[in-house]
């Protein structure tokens, strides 16, 4: 058995993951999980997402170490091992997202990563129903999960519309990003989580 299907296994059968706020001193671990992601990719997929950090090695890293001073990360885990993040954004990019999109109240979700030995169980929707719930929870009225996907990342595409995303648009920002296709959802009704709690150590 190799040791992908173990995993899977071994996920399925747990009912403890939890989830906690990634604080500075994790900023290697957060890193760690979006590089070990990037190597899946060149390999595996048709995509230039995270071929090379964007814009730049160190803008990369000030934007991940900015959203944990934030507040805004979180990290997942399997007992004492980091298995997943996601960062958790209460305001949408002016030029991705118009005056008129970004009046209705919304969570918005970056750098989503569930490490590959944890896929193909339902673990990173779960995650991402997880990370809507609780950015609803710091504003009231909100109505819809948005998400900016690397534009040439045909599959995540996919990915995300099996998810119940909708395709908004494809656009483009002055700085190039290439973070363009956004995708939106209803934010789904409140309801026990099977597998993800939130630690209480440390909300």
């Amino acid at each position: 058995m190799d040791t992908d299907t173990r995993a899977r296994r071994r996920s399925r059968a747990r009912t403890d993951f939890h989830i906690r706020t990634a604080r500075t001193d994790d900023l290697d671990i957060v890193l760690g999980l979006i590089d070990k992601a990037a190597e899946w990719l060149r390999t595996e997929k048709n995509t230039t997402q995270w071929a090379r950090p964007w814009p730049s090695p160190d803008d990369r890293t000030k934007r991940v170490y900015e959203a944990l001073l934030n507040g805004e990360t979180w990290l997942l885990f399997d007992g004492e091992r980091p298995i997943g993040t996601v960062s958790i954004k209460l305001i949408g990019h002016e030029e991705l997202w118009t005056p008129e999109e970004r009046r209705t109240e919304a969570v918005y979700l970056h750098r989503l990563v569930i490490d590959r030995e944890y896929a193909g169980d339902g673990l990173g929707a779960e995650l991402i129903d997880w990370a809507a719930l609780k950015g609803a929870s710091q504003q009231r009225n909100t109505e819809l999960i948005r998400i900016d996907v690397w534009t040439d990342n045909a599959d995540l595409h996919a990915y995300y519309r099996r998810q119940g995303f909708q395709d908004v648009a494809v656009r483009q920002t002055s700085d190039n990003t290439p973070s363009g296709a956004l995708f939106q959802k209803p934010v789904p009704p409140a309801a026990p989580f099977r597998r993800i709690t939130e630690d209480a150590r440390h909300r």
